[in-house]
């Protein structure tokens, strides 16, 4: 079988190998057409329509291109075809765990459906390559398997178990170094083509080309500190912006109570125990549901009519967490908030309430991912050093994580939603007085408000538990 060039929205005209060609063609690799890269987003942003094959192979491009640069340019790291091989592989089967609608499936629906079981997608990849080499018949020895397995697991994975000794190898398409990888590279830049066009982009180039191998680790170009901050920068933005939209947020818990409540009948989240079945689950579930005429799946059909006539569950509030209550606050349940009503008419029910409580960070939780780049310079480019961000900019942020708590509203109704709201603020009120009038978002109107259009700012925060000195002191970041 020769190699197959393909022509990628990213990457223009790439080449695959004959192996990677050969697992390219199979059904367990074709399902990842089938797979949306962004999950829900696609709801909300039209241009979210391209999928985990693309990806993938953009990913196994860059994955293989990488390690033959370090071939060619630093002939003594010794790096062979096999390895510029294996390495293209892995990239390109890294995601083929991935169930129906991507993270709604680990992130929400196996949480959900499974909360004892450990499942992740990550682990699922391994598992469907193996069974893609038995049920192709590909040609690979089990000790190349295992070492593609260990390369896309290698985020996770403690350098003990590993089958080869040159570290670096495992920073290219899972780095749990510094998270600094080419599936980054490639997800960001195709996300950003696909949402934005030629408006906002990422460009990877430079960190590309500016990088070698040095003790054993990818090293960085002193260059290119700038560049590695933008390029976190960037996905927090993304995470910010759009994969965590509040309508994205909303179909995603659409989706996953249909899956839930067609679990029973389509053994959604049983498939994780076969790779054969797994093989078949994909997006179309959400059709497999809409096409049915069982009565079992009523419900679960209900819900995708209501996806499909944008009668989505409700975005009510939320609060960015101050940095000192960030890991102090306990996590808030569905209960919390229906516990905290003082509703004189209305009892909240637990079930119309959904509490999302999110981190946003530079991929390293709270931890600046840059200390854990290795840079060099010019004048010595067998010396490795860490730059700290005080030497780079005065402008680099202090804080490099956030917490976000917002509640959604799978009832419609304007009284419950108010109600549900203030129920969310009552809860808030035991750890912080820190609270903002309801975020415009909302659409929902304060009472204290309601009798009044002229209301000034100090009495909105008033109306949240400040005092009117304090009120006063925070006029000034009150939203609009």
């Amino acid at each position: 079988m020769p190699r197959k060039v393909f022509n990628d929205q990213i990457h223009g005209y790439i080449s695959m190998s004959e192996l990677c060609v050969s697992i390219i063609d199979t059904p367990q690799f074709q399902r990842l057409r089938d797979l949306k890269q962004l999950g829900t987003l696609y709801y909300v942003f039209p241009g979210a329509s391209h999928n985990r094959f693309e990806h993938s192979l953009g990913v196994a491009h860059l994955a293989g291109a990488t390690v033959e640069r370090f071939q060619t340019t630093q002939p003594e790291l010794e790096i062979t075809k096999k390895d510029v091989e294996l390495l293209s592989v892995a990239g390109l089967v890294h995601d083929l765990g991935h169930g129906p609608f991507s993270h709604v499936f680990d992130g929400e629906f196996m949480s959900a459906a499974r909360p004892n079981n450990s499942y992740t997608h990550e682990e699922m990849s391994l598992r469907m390559l193996d069974y893609l080499v038995d049920d192709n018949n590909i040609d690979m020895e089990k000790q190349d398997v295992r070492f593609v397995q260990e390369l896309v697991q290698s985020a996770k994975r403690t350098p003990t178990t590993r089958l080869d000794s040159r570290d670096f190898l495992y920073e290219i398409v899972a780095n749990g170094r510094n998270c600094i990888d080419v599936d980054k590279f490639d997800y960001l830049a195709r996300d950003m083509e696909n949402l934005f066009g030629g408006k906002k982009g990422f460009d990877y180039s430079r960190l590309w080309h500016y990088n070698r191998v040095i003790g054993n680790e990818i090293c960085y170009h002193t260059s290119v500190t700038g560049d590695i901050y933008e390029m976190f920068q960037q996905r927090y933005y993304m995470h910010k912006q759009i994969y965590n939209h509040r309508k994205g947020k909303a179909v995603e818990y659409m989706i996953c109570d249909a899956m839930i409540l067609a679990d029973k009948e389509l053994g959604i989240s049983a498939s994780t125990d076969s790779p054969e079945r797994f093989q078949y689950m994909t997006d179309h579930i959400v059709k497999t549901i809409e096409c049915s005429t069982s009565p079992e799946l009523t419900q679960a059909r209900d819900i995708i009519r209501r996806i499909r006539k944008r009668q989505l569950y409700e975005f009510v509030d939320e609060f960015l967490v101050p940095a000192e209550l960030t890991n102090k606050l306990p996590k808030i349940t569905s209960q919390d908030i229906a516990c905290s009503s003082n509703s004189q008419s209305l009892n909240l029910n637990v079930d119309d309430i959904i509490v999302y409580d999110g981190r946003l960070n530079y991929n390293l939780k709270d931890k600046n991912p840059v200390d854990s780049v290795s840079f060099y310079s010019s004048s010595n480019l067998l010396d490795k050093f860490h730059t700290p961000k005080d030497e780079v900019s005065l402008l680099f942020p202090d804080k490099f994580e956030e917490r976000i708590l917002r509640v959604f509203s799978r009832n419609s109704d304007a009284n419950l939603k108010r109600a549900i709201a203030e129920a969310f603020r009552n809860h808030l009120k035991q750890f912080t007085r820190r609270l903002l009038p309801f975020s415009p978002a909302s659409k929902i109107v304060p009472p204290s408000t309601r009798s009044s259009s002229t209301t000034t700012p100090t009495a909105r925060s008033l109306s949240f538990g400040l005092d009117e000195n304090e009120a006063l002191s925070k006029k000034a970041k009150v939203q609009p």
